[in-house]
C-alpha cells in the first residue's frame, strides 16, 4: 500500500519559529542523600577530647554564639554528675597545688611544680635513704612502730624523704606533721572503737576526714611540700600510678591521704573519688610501696613479704618470723579494726622489725656523697 502523505498548504505561520515547543524532559529526581554511620558524624565530646589529647584548648571565636548554650549545658551537666559523686562526702574538686606532669615512667605519672625540679635533683643528689610505707589498711600500729624506731635510731629525721600508699600514706602525714606515734597510737585507737562499735563500711572515710582533721596542724601542708610523696591510682583508660608531692594547705593534704586510701566501695559508698578533678581511687592498686625522692628507698611492708611474692623490702614482719598472726588474720585486721591489745601489739611488732633492720644496717648506710643524712 503506497504512503498516504498529507501536504498542508504553506502559511506565513508554518516556519520553524513558530512551531510549538518540544517537550522538555522531566529532570531526574534527586539522589536521597546516603546516610552517614554514626561514627562518622561530628560529635562534641569526640572533638573535647581530641582537645584534652593536644593538651591545648583554642581561643573563643566570638563568632560562635550558637555553640556557647550547647557547650556550657554540657560542662553544667558534667558539673552535675562530679556533683552528685561528691555528695556528703565534704570532698571537693577544687584546691591543690599548682602542678605539671614533668616525669614518666613505667606507668607512673608524677606531679610537681615546675620551680621545685631543680631542688628535687639536688635533693636526690644528697639524700638516702628514704623511706616507703605500703598500703595496709587497719595495721596503721605496724608502721607507727616502724617509725618510731627509725626516729628513736636516727634514721627519720624533719629532712627524710618520705613517701606511702594507702595508710602508708596516712603514717608520712603524722610523721610529717610532728606528732608523737604514742599520740598517733591512741587516736587509732578511738577510730577503730568508733568503727567496733558503729561499723566500718561505708563510713570509714568520714570518720578518718574528722580525726585527721582534729589531729594534725594547721601547717601540715607546709611540713610536707617536697618531702612527702602520696600514692593515688588515676583513672582514664587504664588505671595509672600518680604521685603527689606538693600541697596548698592542710585539706589539700587529708584529701590526697584520703584519696590514696580510698578503697572502692570500702570507705564511702561509691566505685571512685575525686581528686584535684580527677577520678582516682586507692593508691595502693599501683604503687603498693612508692618510690621517694631519694636516690635510695627502703620499703616498709606491714604484710609477710615473702608471703606475697615481694621482693627487696627492708623491714617486714619476715624480719621477725616467730610468734607472727597468720596472714588471713592480719588481711582481717586490715579490713576490721582489732582489739587494743591487738593494736598494741602490732605496734610493739612493728618496732622490733624496725630494729632488726637497724642492726643489719649501721648508721654509716645512710651517708652519701659526703652528706650525714637523717642525722643533724
Amino acid at each position: 500500500m503506497a504512503s498516504l502523505v498529507l501536504f498542508l498548504p504553506s502559511s506565513p505561520y508554518s516556519s520553524s519559529s513558530h512551531l510549538p515547543p518540544k517537550p522538555q524532559p522531566h529532570p531526574p529526581p534527586p539522589t536521597p542523600p546516603t546516610p552517614v554511620p554514626a561514627a562518622a558524624r561530628p560529635s562534641r565530646f569526640r572533638a573535647l577530647f581530641a582537645r584534652a589529647a593536644a593538651r591545648r584548648d583554642p581561643e573563643p571565636s566570638p563568632a560562635a554564639p550558637a555553640e556557647a548554650a550547647p557547650a556550657a549545658a554540657v560542662e553544667e551537666r558534667r558539673s552535675l554528675a562530679a556533683a552528685l559523686l561528691l555528695r556528703g562526702t565534704g570532698a571537693t574538686r577544687g584546691g591543690g597545688a599548682a602542678v605539671e606532669e614533668v616525669e614518666k615512667r613505667d606507668g607512673v605519672v608524677w606531679e610537681q611544680r615546675p620551680e621545685d625540679v631543680e631542688a628535687e635533683r639536688r635533693r636526690r643528689e644528697l639524700t638516702s635513704p628514704g623511706f616507703s610505707f605500703s598500703a595496709a589498711g587497719l595495721l596503721f600500729p605496724y608502721h607507727l612502730g616502724a617509725a618510731q624506731c627509725l626516729m628513736d635510731k636516727g634514721y627519720i629525721t624533719e629532712r627524710t624523704p618520705l613517701a606511702g600508699s594507702s595508710a602508708g600514706a596516712i603514717i608520712c602525714a603524722v610523721i610529717a606533721s610532728g606528732n608523737t606515734m604514742q599520740d598517733a597510737l591512741q587516736v587509732t585507737k578511738d577510730l577503730a572503737d568508733n568503727c567496733r562499735s558503729k561499723g566500718t563500711a561505708f563510713r570509714l572515710g568520714a570518720v578518718l576526714r574528722d580525726v585527721l582533721d582534729k589531729f594534725l596542724p594547721d601547717d601540715l601542708h607546709i611540713r610536707c611540700n617536697g618531702r612527702i610523696r602520696v600514692a593515688i591510682t588515676r583513672l582514664s583508660w587504664r588505671p595509672r600510678g600518680l604521685l603527689v608531692d606538693q600541697f596548698d594547705s592542710k585539706e589539700d593534704v587529708i584529701n590526697a591521704v584520703i584519696t590514696s586510701s580510698f578503697i572502692p566501695g570500702y570507705l564511702a559508698p561509691r566505685p571512685a573519688t575525686f581528686f584535684r578533678n580527677r577520678l582516682c581511687i586507692d593508691g595502693g592498686l599501683t604503687l603498693f610501696m612508692p618510690p621517694t625522692s631519694a636516690s635510695e628507698t627502703v620499703r616498709i611492708c606491714a604484710f609477710p613479704a615473702s608471703r606475697l611474692g615481694l621482693q627487696e623490702i627492708g623491714i617486714s614482719p619476715d624480719c621477725n618470723p616467730e610468734n607472727r598472726a597468720t596472714p588471713r588474720q592480719l588481711f582481717n585486721w586490715a579490713l576490721e579494726p582489732a582489739e587494743d591489745e591487738v593494736l598494741d601489739k602490732l605496734y610493739e611488732l612493728g618496732y622490733k622489725d624496725a630494729a632488726v633492720w637497724a642492726e643489719q644496717n649501721s648508721t654509716e648506710f645512710i651517708v652519701k656523697n659526703g652528706q650525714p643524712l637523717g642525722i643533724d
